[in-house]
This record gives structure tokens, C-alpha cells and sequence, in this order.
């Protein structure tokens, strides 16, 4: 059964969180990306942790997950020995076994009946077998998972909504149907996947041109010269981030590097990179590079398992990679950081434990790390159930406050928006920014050096445009912060300077706000650095174009319409005239024509 991208209404991002995720992912687009924190989900949690694998909820399941901004998915994958494939569900189903079916709603609760398969009829009209504690298809196998994500790529293909996708997968062995609760046996031999059968093939074949390889990395970092400083300098990696080497002729490598996002999906036009999780031990005969060409990293290469830092009543916890006396990259190496160990607050409400949840998210991200979701939500999975899962990937968002970029929706004057178009980072919102009007003054983020975590402000408040002429002097320039470890370590900063430059509890907005080189003045929904004067990368913004067209069309009908109606007057107007003059009367018809 092939599957495709198919979410639900209720996934969909508007307006305002699309310029969210575009404006993040433009302002690190040449950080490196092994320091960006992302949403991340484990897809057995949030699709099957009722234990039902049925095949069009997991469509409409990992869909939703794409849909509402997941960027990075821990695949549970189990190798079936009778079907010779990579299955969802945790049991093989019996090939030649005899079914019974039964029609009923489908429960993990069923069990084999006599050593055969029981089919349960399901409300979707798919069949499912009970197999033990578990509901499973079929047919809900590694292809499927392939078949979604080509369609979500086929449906993302603007510079405006293309963002890189990770997957880890976990390997393991199905266990037997006549002992579904049982460990499975090791394979071996015969038994193992073939070539063709090995994961890395199987995605190769199938996504080859959107995956950025471990040989591709390898090749690039040897020489960096035909690589990644080959492109323009606004797809340059920041060097900052990792090591370099430089040879008598000039070639410099990395053996650590990695490129930035504009690099891998504009410049190289990549867009999922993959990784080898756990390997279970019945699997220790799988030979993991055995395809044709190296696709998937080796495990653990995409992540580094830190453990999280405790809550602080809410609010931002700075315990894990942030360190006030540091400014190196190498200091604070948060390099793949993340943490596992996302579930929802026991003892509280629905509201509230998602509320705590959301600010564990918020905390884990500026502290640099990518916060995974292994739960399921209110024992609902995110096919039935979206709203949950959409809110704590929102929460992974590490800039903007909530309801900001104000502006980002086009205005009905296209031209004039209602709102300021520069941004400021907000002390009194733990450091999250805020669009405001670019006539406005306030002190301004001082980048020292290009280093990613020493700051200085200026000593007096400009405007928007002044401050980035005059506020930052020496061996500083006027930034804004690229990573949410770099907005965390800018707001420290700013937290300790005196009171009568910066107060978080002041009514005056001057000692609150700081100016940061990000503003959306050429185009409403596109924000960019380097002052006033920036152009927005992309050809048009749709929101406006798609306006502008109707508007245009609009006033082009009008203008027909006037001028056909100004035609039609003038020639019955030269009729009337003429028919003075040239009308006859033959036989009692009237007859209109030159006279003679």
C-alpha cells in the first residue's frame, strides 16, 4: 500500500509561525548544524503508543509530526525474517498462518487465538492482526515511512518553507507471533537482510537526492577550498565553530566541521540527513555499511546524549551548557546535544502539565540542547490528537516571544504594515525578542569579534538606522544572536549589567530593550541582518506577491472596465451624431447608413 504526505487541517502552521521558522532558520543559516537545536519526536511514542501500528493512522500520524514543525524523528524500525522487511510493528505477522476474523473495535488487549492470527475489523476498513499486546498491519513497513517524506519534500519545495530533516533509526528483530511477549531470536546467515534489504539501501534508492551523506561530509572537510568557501559568503560556514587546518599551498580542512544550513539545502539542495540509533544484540551480524554507497551515519555520530538540567519553577535554567566565564566554542561544546527525557508532569490537569512540559522545552533549548518527546501525549496519539504535539514543537522556537514578529501578516496597505519592523531583545521576556518601530531608540547588541558568546552594548541609545552606523565601536559590530545558546548567553550578559542601563522590571522600555541587527523593512514576513539597507534573499514573499497579484488584477479590471466604457460612450455618442445625418426612411424601415 503506498502512503503519502497527508495532514490533517489542524496541523497546518499559519502565517505568523511559518515567518517564525523561516526567520530562525535564516538567522543561523550559516551556523553550523550540528549546533542547532531543533524539535525532535520519538515516532513510536507519539504514532503507536497505544500499541496499534495500522497503517493509515501512521500516515496521518507522522504527516501531522511533519507538518507541524518536527524536524528530527527516532524511528523504531523491527526486521520481520518471514516477510523480509522492515516492519513498525514490534511482532512479526504470520505469513501462511490461518486468521480468524472478528469484527470488533480494534484493542491491544486481543491475543492469538490457538497459535493463529486474529484479524480485527478497523473503523478505517484496514484490517489489523492481534498479536499479543499488539494491533498491526501488515503492511506498515519501512517504504511507508519513504513514501511520506518524498511526498512532504514534493509539497516543500520553496526557499520559503525548506527546512532539513533528520532521522535516527533503532534496529531491532520482531519477535515471534506465537511468543509476542518474548525477546526475539537472533538472526544470522540467511536470515539477515540481503543487499537490497539493508536500510541504507532501501533509502538510498529512494531519497538519493535529498539525503547529505557521511561521503559527502567526508569529502567536502577534506579540502574546504572546493567546498564550503567555494559558495558566497552568505552560505559560508561561521569558522568559529569548529577546528581548521591550512596546508603550505593554501587548502584547508576540518576534522570537525560541519556546514551551515543554507549550505546543505540551498546551496547543495540536501535535505535529510540520517543516523544509526541503538542496534539491538539479535542484529549484531547486521553490517551496517554493507550498501552500495555509504548513506547513514554511524551511531551516535548525529547525537550526543546530555543529561537535562533540573527545572527551575518554570523558569529558564542555565545549568547545562551555559558558562558565564567562557567565550569559546570548545568551552561549552554543545555539538548534537540532546535530551531524552521529555514527558509530561504526573499529578496535574491536562492545561497544566502542558504548560510545564512547554517550559521544559523552552528551558532545555537555550540551554543548547535539542529536547526529544518520547511520550505520548494525554494517551493520545497525534494522528487523533495534533493540537499537543503542535504545541511543544512551537515551544522549541527559541526567539521570538509568544504573538511576535508582530507585522509578519501583511497589512491591507502592503507597503505599511501596522507594526515596527526591527527587532529587540525583551529583558522582561526572558530574552526573547519583539518587533517594534525602527524610529524608535534603544541601546544596541555589540558583537565582539565574531566571537558567538562575548557581547557588548552601546553606551547610549540610536534608532534603528544610526545604530548601525555609529553604536558599535573598535572590534565590534552591531549582531544579532544565531543559535539559542547565543541568545541565552547575550541575555546573561545583559542581566548583569548595572540597573540604570538595564532593568528588567523598568517601565522604561529603554532599560528593557536592546536593538538587534534583524529587521524586516524590505519585505514585511522576510527578516534579515546587516542593517537598514538589507535586501530579502528570496525572489518575492508569496503572502505579498499573492496580494499584490489580486490587487493588480483588481485594479487592471477597472481600468478595462473605464476604458471600455469610455469607448462605448464616445462611439454612440458619434453614432448619435451620425444618425442625424444619415438615417432614411425606406418602406417604413429606419436604416442607418453613410448618406449619399
Amino acid at each position: 500500500m503506498s502512503l503519502t504526505f497527508n495532514p490533517d487541517q489542524s496541523s497546518l502552521i499559519n502565517t505568523k509561525w511559518e515567518t517564525v521558522f523561516l526567520s530562525e532558520r535564516d538567522v543561523a543559516g550559516q551556523i553550523p548544524i550540528n549546533y542547532l537545536t531543533r524539535s525532535a519526536v520519538s515516532v513510536t511514542a507519539a504514532c503507536f503508543g497505544n500499541n496499534i501500528f495500522e497503517t493509515q493512522s501512521a500516515e496521518r500520524c507522522i504527516s501531522n509530526l511533519l507538518s507541524v514543525g518536527y524536524r528530527r524523528f527516532i524511528v523504531d524500525l523491527y526486521w520481520s525474517v518471514d516477510w523480509r522487511t522492515w516492519t513498525f510493528c514490534p511482532v512479526a505477522v504470520p505469513k501462511n498462518d490461518p486468521v480468524v476474523t472478528v469484527s470488533t473495535t480494534p484493542t491491544p488487549t486481543a491475543s492469538a487465538v490457538l497459535g493463529n492470527a486474529t484479524v480485527v475489523s478497523n473503523p478505517s476498513g484496514w484490517p489489523v492482526y492481534s498479536l499479543g499486546p499488539y494491533l498491526c498491519s501488515e503492511d506498515l513497513e519501512l517504504s511507508g515511512l519513504v513514501d511520506i517524506f518524498q511526498g512532504y519534500y514534493r509539497d516543500t519545495t520553496s526557499q520559503l518553507n525548506v527546512h532539513i530533516t533528520y532521522i535516527t533509526f533503532n534496529l531491532h528483530v520482531a519477535a515471534s507471533a506465537t511468543a509476542p511477549k518474548q525477546p526475539a531470536t537472533k538472526v544470522s546467515g540467511d536470515e539477515l537482510p540481503s543487499l537490497s534489504e539493508h536500510v541504507d539501501v532501501i533509502m538510498n534508492n529512494r531519497l538519493f537526492l535529498y539525503i547529505y551523506t557521511p561521503s559527502q561530509l567526508a569529502k567536502e572537510r577534506s579540502n574546504l577550498n572546493e567546498s564550503w568557501y567555494e559558495v558566497d559568503d552568505g552560505y559560508k560556514p561561521i569558522t568559529e565553530y569548529f577546528t581548521t587546518y591550512e596546508l603550505s599551498d593554501g587548502t584547508q580542512s576540518t576534522p570537525d566541521g560541519w556546514p551551515g544550513t543554507k549550505y546543505v539545502q540551498l546551496a547543495k539542495e540536501r535535505r535529510l540527513l540520517l543516523e544509526y540509533g541503538s542496534v539491538d544484540p539479535q542484529l549484531e551480524d547486521y553490517n551496517l555499511t554493507v550498501g552500495r554507497s555509504e548513506v547513514i551515519f554511524a551511531p551516535g555520530y548525529l547525537t550526543s546524549t546530555v543529561p537535562a538540567p533540573s527545572t527551575d519553577n518554570g523558569g529558564l535554567d542555565y545549568s547545562c551548557f551555559y558558562d558565564a566565564g567562557t567565550s569559546q566554542v570548545s568551552q561549552v561544546n554543545s555539538s548534537w546535544a540532546v535530551s531524552s527525557n521529555l514527558t509530561l508532569p504526573q499529578g496535574l490537569g491536562d492545561t497544566d502539565a502542558l504548560r510545564q512540559l512547554s517550559d521544559r522545552v523552552v528551558n532545555l533549548t537555550a540551554c543548547g540542547l535539542t529536547p526529544i518527546l518520547n511520550t505520548t501525549l494525554f494517551n493520545n496519539t497525534a494522528d487523533k490528537a495534533v493540537v499537543p504535539y503542535k504545541n511543544i514543537s512551537l515551544s522549541s522556537t527559541w526567539a521570538w516571544a509568544n504573538g511576535q514578529p508582530q507585522g509578519s501578516d501583511v497589512a491591507e496597505d502592503i507597503d505599511s504594515p501596522q507594526h515596527g519592523r526591527c527587532a529587540v531583545m525583551d529583558i522582561s521576556l526572558g530574552g526573547h525578542w519583539r518587533a517594534i518601530n525602527c524610529t524608535d531608540v534603544r541601546r544596541v547588541a555589540c558583537r565582539v569579534g565574531n566571537l558567538p558568546y562575548t557581547w557588548a552594548i552601546s553606551n547610549t541609545p540610536y534608532n534603528y538606522s544610526d545604530a548601525s552606523l555609529y553604536a558599535c565601536s573598535g572590534n565590534t559590530t552591531m549582531g544579532v544572536p544565531r543559535t539559542s545558546l547565543e541568545n541565552t548567553y547575550l541575555y546573561r550578559y545583559l542581566l548583569t549589567q548595572p540597573s540604570n542601563v538595564i532593568d528588567s522590571a523598568s517601565p522604561d522600555l529603554v532599560k528593557r530593550e536592546i536593538w538587534l541587527d534583524f529587521n524586516s523593512l524590505d519585505m514585511t514576513s522576510c527578516w534579515v541582518t546587516g542593517g537598514p539597507g538589507a535586501r530579502c534573499p528570496y525572489a518575492s514573499d508569496p503572502r505579498q506577491l499573492e496580494k499584490r497579484t489580486v490587487l493588480v488584477s483588481a485594479i487592471t479590471g477597472i481600468v478595462i472596465c473605464i476604458i471600455t466604457a469610455l469607448t462605448l460612450f464616445i462611439k454612440c455618442n458619434a453614432n448619435r451624431r451620425n444618425s442625424r445625418r444619415g438615417k432614411r426612411v425606406i418602406q417604413g424601415w429606419e436604416y442607418e447608413g453613410v448618406p449619399s
